[in-house]
């Protein structure tokens, strides 16, 4: 006899007040109500009714499976803010030295140990999507074994890379260790420029990787590149990208193009989910934080303060962080009526651009149309 089975890979999650089922193979988040969080939980193999139209549905989102063996199911639930999504620095050494890195390049690497806590601390505390980044990931010595640890839970897995180390051989493995993998093409002599390197090698890496495991592209947009993007758009047309991801480099350099070209851009290109978006009432950063090579836990990679360490435990890492660098909006100095569809932006740029945490992050006020000050990348570079 065959009977309704919650499918693999389908996180059950309460955060808050709220119900969610997350389809980590095929990154999608369903916001559920009691009654559906709860059918979905009791979705163990054993016998289910349910009518057609609505059978087919979750055939079809894959959220549930036909098996005839039972399996019992589970939810982890969070407090708001809920920490769900991790990115682990793995070292911050990398093979190119791009002109608007962040990153100060150290030989450091983070330890299994090191690893192997963060990654089993963000299961257990409700984790949806692991992100593994550098620096670049691929030089660390024992990258495939963390990546091979990491697989053992049903989270989503993403490698952030430049692609440039990737090896036709390795592909089929890595493959079968990760959901995703990013790689950053940043136009094509603008890239070159960028990063000193061939913008068709990282294309090469795109299509040797296409159809075997979901690839994204993500972009920054700089002086180099602004006219290159309709080239860009055909040429990722082709490529078969679940996303193509744009952004602005926070840096205090020449690469800045204005904000109109930045507004053109980024309203005109791109496709899918561009980043990990806020709760309602926080500014960015409710739901994500990254844990450095030594094991120090941060914000972000551009917050250089510590909340402590992952050895103490993410979960008391992350209380700290929420009392510390998540702001709720109605504390910025930002005020618009966009402000809780944009919910403040980037606070990091918010204070390179606008010299205060608290004031407007300006790329977003321009995609908003709301820029109320007249800057520009010569003003930010002075």
């Amino acid at each position: 006899m065959q009977y309704l089975r919650l499918a693999d890979r389908v996180l059950l999650r309460k955060y808050g007040d709220r119900y969610f089922a997350y389809q980590a193979k095929n990154d999608e988040l369903y916001e559920l109500d009691f009654e559906a969080f709860n059918f979905l939980l009791s979705c163990d193999g054993s016998s289910k009714e349910i009518d057609g139209p609505s059978l087919d549905y979750l055939l079809s989102e894959n959220l549930v499976e036909i098996s005839s063996e039972k399996r019992i199911n589970d939810f982890y639930e969070q407090k708001e803010p809920s920490l769900r999504f991790l990115l682990l620095t793995v070292t911050n050494l990398c093979n190119l030295t791009c002109e608007h890195c962040y990153v100060p390049q150290r030989n450091e690497f983070m330890s299994f140990g090191t690893f192997k806590k963060a990654v089993d601390d963000f299961y257990r505390i409700g984790g949806l999507k692991l992100i593994i980044s550098g620096g670049e990931p691929l030089i660390h010595p024992e990258i495939f074994e963390f990546l091979k640890y990491a697989r053992k839970y049903p989270f989503r897995v993403v490698l952030l890379t430049n692609g440039y180390l990737i090896r036709a051989e390795n592909v089929p493995y890595l493959s079968k260790l990760v959901d995703e993998v990013q790689i950053s093409l940043d136009g094509l002599t603008g890239h070159e420029k960028l990063r000193n390197a061939g913008w068709r090698k990282a294309v090469e890496k795109i299509e040797m990787l296409s159809g075997k495991v979901d690839v994204s592209i993500s972009t920054m947009v700089t002086r180099y590149n602004v006219n290159e993007f309709e080239e860009m758009k055909r040429i990722v047309d082709d490529l078969n990208v679940v996303r193509w991801s744009i952004d602005v480099p926070t840096c205090e350099t020449e690469l800045l193009p204005d904000w109109e070209d930045v507004k053109r851009i980024m309203s005109s290109f791109g496709f899918g989910e561009m980043g990990h978006e806020s709760i309602s009432g926080y500014a960015c950063g409710a739901h994500y934080c990254e844990v450095n090579p030594d094991g120090s836990v941060v914000k972000c990679g551009f917050f250089e303060e510590s909340v402590g360490n992952i050895a103490e435990g993410l979960e008391e890492c992350w209380e700290r962080m929420k009392k510390r660098f998540i702001w709720k909006t109605d504390v910025l100095k930002c005020n618009c009526k966009y402000r809780d569809d944009c919910r403040g932006g980037c606070r990091y740029r918010a204070l390179v651009y606008s010299g205060d945490l608290f004031l407007e992050d300006p790329v977003m006020c321009c995609l908003f149309g709301v820029l109320s000050r007249n800057v520009n990348s010569e003003d930010l570079n002075t």
